[in-house]
């Protein structure tokens, strides 16, 4: 990796190894997107706080900075932002899958993101709901999920 830093080192690091995992190019199309958010809103954070300049930082220096506490703040920043939870969930995953890859470099020892819980889904409280109600009619295990997948498939259009 280049000595400066620069987000591009990262991203085209992690796309190779989106690559090498043989993602889907919608999935790496996400990854990359949702990388790319959470940098920029790296730069907007530490600009509107007068911050030390990430950019200053060299690589490891600048993953270092990152803690579960800032990738909380994230979290809670799309949140008050209103973007759906899937997205938020999805962004998660990507910090998630980012972090453990650099740890699987050697730049990291602990993955931040971790520990971070994704949103709860209403939707999923509904369908939970309704599979305990369908399992109180007393149907088989092949009608409860042959309804389920139904109302799951209903409910993304």
């Amino acid at each position: 990796m280049d000595k400066r830093y620069n987000f591009y080192n990262f991203e085209a690091s992690f796309k190779k190894f989106l690559l090498a995992e043989n993602v889907s190019p919608i999935t790496l199309k996400n990854y990359l997107s949702d990388l790319r958010h959470f940098f920029g809103w790296i730069i907007l954070k530490t600009k509107a706080q007068n911050k030390k300049n990430f950019e200053s930082l060299s690589p490891l220096e600048f993953l270092n900075q990152i803690d579960e506490s800032f990738v909380e703040e994230y979290k809670n920043y799309l949140v008050v932002n209103a973007i759906p939870a899937k997205t938020i969930n999805r962004r998660l995953s990507t910090l998630r899958k980012f972090f453990s890859f650099c740890i699987s470099q050697g730049w990291l020892k602990e993955n931040p993101a971790k520990k971070i819980q994704n949103l709860k889904l209403k939707i999923d409280s509904i369908i939970s709901s309704f599979a305990l109600s369908l399992e109180k009619e007393n149907l088989d295990q092949k009608t409860i999920k042959s309804y389920l997948e139904v109302v799951q498939e209903f409910l993304s259009l």
